[in-house]
């Protein structure tokens, strides 16, 4: 039977990479982060409104989202941040679950799903096995500020809000650090998960 494998992990941890690999070898992969990058891209006018209501409307512009705004806004103000969070899981879990009920019978040995806050919401019963990528907070900061479009200020707002390495490890049943080349991570994560990638 097919095994359902949650992959997490802090935010510049290295998931999107291993994801990407898992990907090349022919895995089917959910990517939660895709799902929510490609509602921000092409929303519907159900999201707009919700976004317009409960955010700001500064954040709409012409029927696009201005996503620099809307970190600076959430993580300005607890209470819009969970609404936004509880709409954006709500739809992400619709589409993880269609994946899994699709997916589960292929007979593949595995399929993974992608979910940076899955020990943050308590997740893991959901799933078969939970992979976590480990990696320094100094690395993990370098890689989001080069990659990505936010600033220290919010990045450390992001690290508040997630747990802590020793809860990843607790609750997780494997993990793989990435502190690291890229090859050396890769080789570590097809060790890790080496009874699943046959």
């Amino acid at each position: 039977m097919t095994k359902v494998i949650g992959i997490t992990g802090g935010i510049g941890s290295g998931k999107t990479t291993l994801c990407k690999h898992l990907k090349k070898k022919g895995y089917l992969v959910h990517d939660s982060d895709k799902f929510v990058s490609s509602i921000y891209k092409k929303p519907n006018k159900r999201f707009l409104k919700f976004l317009k209501k409960n955010v700001s409307k500064e954040v709409v512009q012409k029927d696009k989202i201005n996503k620099i705004k809307v970190s600076s806004i959430i993580f300005n103000k607890d209470e819009v941040r969970k609404k936004l969070e509880k709409y954006i899981h709500k739809e992400v879990k619709i589409s993880r679950e269609s994946f899994i009920k699709k997916n589960r019978k292929n007979n593949k040995g595995a399929i993974f799903v992608d979910i940076p806050l899955l020990l943050e919401n308590n997740l893991e019963k959901n799933f078969d096995i939970v992979v976590c990528v480990l990696s320094k907070k100094k690395l993990r900061t370098e890689r989001v500020l080069k990659s990505k479009k936010f600033t220290k200020q919010i990045l450390n707002k992001i690290f508040k809000s997630q747990t802590s390495d020793r809860d990843r490890r607790l609750r997780s049943q494997i993990i793989i650090n990435n502190n690291k080349t890229k090859k050396d991570f890769i080789f570590s994560a097809e060790r890790a998960l080496m009874e699943f990638l046959r």
